[in-house]
């Protein structure tokens, strides 16, 4: 039995739509407008230049769940500060604030300030993020507002690492299997964190079930021992330094990793969807029973079938 073409339908369902790219594209163009004209017209520097960055620069974005937005990440990086000055460096506090009042009014849910970035809303459609960087010595410094500091850190460094490291195109569809996974059960656990552990756990195989199956085995067999993600770039912290829901995460990675493996083994299609929707929900395609007969009956609700 082979679940490799309903995986690859189920990655057509949950990747993000062409149509919501060209919208997501054409606001974050807008939003580029705005910046540039603010910096050269009312502050009368030089404009800043943008870099895509995130699930879209790697292509991993997903269609949203229910009412969730789509995340787009476009970073800012300062074109008319001296970099050897510290000194006239604007504060994160301050480069904040310039994003702010230039986006003032830009949609009608307005943005928000956050610790990284500055967010555009696109109320329950999609956001924009917009972190800053100054380049010093060929590395990125991102504007942390909270603790009002530049601190080391470049999405192009992972975007970079990723297409070094990653496999095959099949990486990037375990990736987008995880993060549904993620979303449907709702599980603390970051974009990023999961795009690691798909890289660097990644079992390569012709069936993407069979491939889902033994990367997810091999990243549960890591995270139950070590307890800890390493970023894989600078500045290489461990992502779960603060994680106080550990168990937890482990105790849902365990059990999908349980599912799976029912799945994959099972005799019957069928009932190997079932017990795939109990994890990714009902995105993922329910294959019909060849045989319906009573004791290969359908099993879509009750009991489940790998436990009868």
């Amino acid at each position: 039995m082979s679940l490799h073409t309903t995986f690859i339908d189920f990655c057509s369902k949950i990747t993000i739509s062409d149509s919501k790219k060209d919208s997501i594209i054409k606001s974050r163009n807008a939003i580029r407008n705005v910046i540039r004209n603010y910096f050269k017209n009312e502050l009368k520097i030089n404009q800043p230049k943008f870099r895509i960055q995130g699930s879209f620069s790697i292509n991993t974005a997903l269609q949203p769940i229910d009412d969730n937005e789509v995340d787009i990440d476009d970073g800012l990086y300062l074109e008319h500060i001296n970099p050897s000055d510290t000194d006239t460096w604007p504060t994160p506090k301050e480069i904040h604030k310039t994003l702010m009042d230039a986006l003032d009014g830009q949609t009608k849910d307005g943005c928000e300030d956050k610790t990284s970035c500055v967010r555009v809303v696109y109320r329950n459609d999609y956001h924009v993020d917009i972190p800053v960087y100054i380049m010093k010595d060929s590395h990125a410094l991102l504007a942390n507002k909270k603790a009002n500091e530049w601190q080391t850190s470049d999405s192009k460094d992972f975007k970079d690492w990723f297409f070094e490291n990653r496999k095959n195109e099949q990486t990037t569809r375990i990736v987008k299997y995880l993060k549904a996974w993620r979303d449907y059960k709702n599980i603390n656990m970051a974009s990023i964190e999961l795009t690691i552990l798909a890289v660097k756990h990644h079992v390569n195989d012709d069936d993407d079930a069979i491939s889902l199956q033994k990367t997810v085995d091999a990243i549960y067999s890591e995270l139950n021992f070590y307890r800890y993600i390493k970023k894989t770039v600078a500045p290489y912290e461990n992502l779960w330094e603060d994680k106080d829901d550990i168990d937890s995460v482990l105790k849902k990675i365990k059990q999908f990793k349980d599912d799976l493996n029912s799945a994959v083994s099972n005799d019957s299609e069928h009932r190997a969807s079932v017990i795939l929707r109990e994890q990714f929900g009902d995105r993922f395609p329910l294959i019909k029973e060849i045989n319906n007969s009573d004791s290969l009956r359908n099993y879509e609700t009750g009991p489940k079938p790998w436990k009868m």
